[in-house]
This record gives C-alpha cells, sequence and structure tokens, in this order.
C-alpha cells in the first residue's frame, strides 16, 4: 500500500511540475501581430481596388482585463511602414484579457477619418485557436473627409452587383 501512495505522489509531482514549466514557457512566448492600414478614397470602409496603402499611423497592441478594464500589457507602439504594413511584438500569453491593436495617430491629413480605432479581439494562447506564434489582423481602414475620386461610383456599382443589390 505504501508503495502505491509513493506511486501515486511521483504522479501527481510529475504532473505538477510539468504544469510549472508549461507556465514558464508561456511567459516566455512571443507573439508578432500583423497586419495592414488602408485609405479608402470612396468611403467604403473596406479595401477596395482604389484603397490605397497608409503609411505613418502610429499603432500599438494593448490587452485589458475583462473584468475591470485595467490595463493589463502595452506593447511599443510602432508606425505603419512605406505599403501599410506594420507588425507588434507581444510577450507572453495573455488569457482572460481582451486584446486588441489601436490605431493612435495618422500622419495624412487627407485621408484621416476612421470608423473604428480598435481591431476585433486577438486571443493569445497558443494551444486555443491557432498553433503559430503569428497573429494577423483585419485591416484598418482609413477615409477624407469627402469623396474626391471619379471611380468610386464605378467601384460601388460592382459592390452592389457582386452582393446582389
Amino acid at each position: 500500500m505504501a508503495r502505491f501512495f509513493a506511486f501515486v505522489a511521483l504522479i501527481v509531482s510529475a504532473v505538477c511540475f510539468s504544469s510549472l514549466i508549461d507556465l514558464a514557457r508561456a511567459n516566455n512566448v512571443k507573439y508578432y501581430v500583423t497586419g495592414n492600414v488602408y485609405c479608402d478614397p470612396c468611403q467604403f470602409r473596406i479595401v477596395t481596388e482604389l484603397s490605397t496603402p497608409l503609411p505613418g499611423v502610429t499603432l500599438l497592441f494593448e490587452c485589458k482585463h475583462e473584468n475591470n478594464e485595467t490595463v493589463t500589457f502595452r506593447s511599443k507602439e510602432v508606425v505603419s511602414g512605406q505599403y501599410g504594413e506594420y507588425s507588434l511584438e507581444v510577450e507572453g500569453e495573455h488569457q482572460g484579457e481582451d486584446c486588441k491593436v489601436k490605431a493612435l495617430k495618422n500622419s495624412d491629413p487627407e485621408c484621416n477619418e476612421i470608423l473604428s480605432p480598435f481591431s476585433e479581439s486577438i486571443v493569445l494562447k497558443k494551444n486555443m485557436t491557432v498553433d503559430s506564434y503569428s497573429r494577423d489582423v483585419s485591416p484598418f481602414v482609413f477615409t477624407p473627409n469627402q469623396v474626391t475620386h471619379d471611380q468610386c461610383r464605378v467601384v460601388d456599382s460592382k459592390l452592389k452587383a457582386a452582393v446582389g443589390i
């Protein structure tokens, strides 16, 4: 009977030890959150053939506690590149937190209106959904104050035809 309890104690210890190792690994993990920023000259609020990459937009990655909105993680700010691309490095897993990319400012005065400065929520837990350390975010789309592009009516007709309107 003593051998049985010793065996059970050994198994329980092994499980606890492996959990501690997994926890240590989770804190050392780095994720890369990537996306693009565009200017939509037609105010469709989606990326179309007339949309152009928007460099110079400042973004950051932020996590908040789900229950009390306390900020639990904030990345360094990055600026979108020549082709509107950005990549944010995020340390650790953030389970139980609401994590999003946030557009802080746009240096283009001609295309600076945005529907929402936040991305969709991003899950940063390796074994939850995606078996990768990379997360792609839907594009941020800015629009000008006024539509001035002549081709907007043509694209609008194509979009309506595509959805059956």
